[in-house]
């Protein structure tokens, strides 16, 4: 499957990524220009769920976004400022100018990182003043920093990377050039956010074991084995199990007595399952007294994660409040601690979406969640079969949803598959982007 970036710049700045962007076909770029930075809010939650990575054009417009917990810092980058970049835009200053400057201000540029190009390039006949990027700081006191240097007579020529700074400067007549990442740090962003976007699908596709091991007492467990109300407590706890199984797209599969594994992936546990295991926990404590250890186990292959569950179950302890014990597939352990609040996380679908389905015998909670499951699945194009699934739910009940959704027009039609009963093909949507 295409990986595809959101791209979230000014437009000066959203040419110069789209030129290096042609590079890269098996990338499809979305993107996202804006004037104002405020507007940085509205893109993301309309089209938070269409790409699979976002890239900004710089520290500014990303720093906005995670501070106003728009994306985590797993969704997205920017391309940081190098030296070559200050002096790529510096060599186009005094060619413009016909001068030769030789005291500039700049800004966002890191002081180390521009220290070490002058050294190396025996340039230290430059000065040079410098605003390293501050989020505590407003655009307003960088303005009022170059313009002070500059009437101050210190400084011929002001450097910036953000653009409300250089219109300002622009206004008050200030020499003032404005400073974009280089191609090279173009590029490698790019690849860097195409190789986290693989590596979140296959994180997703990769086998997951629960297990859930009830603690007998050693003193009592022959009692324990011929007893009729143990047996009908291990048969609630399977039911229970199989819940959990049924949430997961699971199986479960007992591996000796009061020993319970589920099978299923990563992408398919959320903090729904957990709830629901921690809730098995508090359970079986109640009913039994017994103690109940859980151990969550990722690996590539089965074998793997179940040596994982394996390896979680020697080092769970005893603990006052219920705990999840987690090897993941380097073999890192944390816990969980059960939270006295646990809810499943939709996706935003847009006012655009919203006001759609006021028309639609459809919650945008089903839609959100279908959002949701396709792009944790890095899925195009899904099937009414592929909703009974994501949703629990019948084929029929599967159908009537994309019927609707396709109806208030937020799906449309992708084609045919040929994977129904007997042969008969079986349509496949996708989502219509949001206008």
């Amino acid at each position: 499957m295409k990986t595809t970036i959101g791209v979230i710049a000014p437009h000066d700045s959203l040419q110069l990524i789209m030129y290096v962007a042609k590079e890269f076909d098996e990338i499809t770029f979305i993107p996202y220009p804006y004037e104002q930075l405020t507007e940085v809010s509205d893109i993301l939650t309309k089209h938070r769920h269409e790409v699979d990575q976002w890239f900004f054009s710089g520290v500014l417009n990303y720093t906005y976004a995670l501070e106003n917990n728009l994306i985590t810092e797993k969704e997205g980058t920017y391309p940081p400022l190098h030296g070559a970049s200050f002096f790529g835009i510096l060599l186009e200053a005094q060619l413009a100018s016909n001068k030769v400057y030789r005291e500039v201000s700049i800004d966002t540029i890191e002081s180390e990182e521009f220290d070490k190009i002058l050294s190396y390039y025996q340039l230290d006949s430059l000065t040079y003043y410098n605003h390293p990027f501050d989020r505590e700081k407003s655009s307003d006191k960088l303005v009022e920093f170059h313009s002070k240097l500059y009437e101050e007579g210190k400084t011929e020529v002001a450097i910036t990377s953000i653009k409300y700074v250089y219109r300002k400067l622009k206004e008050r007549s200030i020499p003032v050039f404005r400073v974009t990442p280089s191609y090279l740090s173009i590029k490698m962003i790019i690849q860097y956010l195409e190789e986290r976007a693989q590596s979140n699908l296959y994180r997703n596709s990769q086998v997951a074991v629960i297990g859930c091991r009830i603690e007998m007492d050693p003193d009592h467990l022959e009692e324990l084995y011929y007893s009729f109300k143990t047996k009908y407590q291990e048969l609630d706890v399977r039911r229970q199990l199989f819940s959990i199984a049924e949430k997961t797209n699971g199986s479960v599969m007992q591996m000796g007595d009061g020993l319970f594994f589920i099978f299923t992936t990563r992408g398919e546990l959320s903090n729904e399952s957990e709830a629901d295991l921690f809730h098995l926990i508090d359970d079986i404590r109640a009913q039994t007294n017994l103690k109940v250890k859980v151990s969550i186990g990722f690996g590539e292959t089965v074998l793997q994660a179940e040596q994982h569950v394996r390896m979680g179950f020697r080092h769970v302890k005893d603990y006052e409040k219920p705990m999840i014990l987690i090897v993941d597939d380097d073999q890192s352990i944390s816990l969980k601690e059960q939270k006295d609040q646990i809810a499943y996380q939709t996706t935003d679908i847009g006012q655009a979406w919203q006001d759609k389905l006021k028309d639609a015998n459809l919650s945008p909670g089903v839609v959100s969640k279908i959002l949701a499951y396709a792009k944790q699945y890095g899925r195009d194009s899904f099937s009414s079969q592929d909703l009974s699934r994501w949703l629990k739910s019948t084929e029929r009940n599967g159908r009537r949803i994309l019927s609707e959704m396709e109806r208030v027009g937020i799906v449309e039609q992708a084609g045919e598959n040929q994977s129904g009963e007997r042969g008969r093909p079986r349509k496949v949507y996708k989502f219509l982007p949001l206008s």
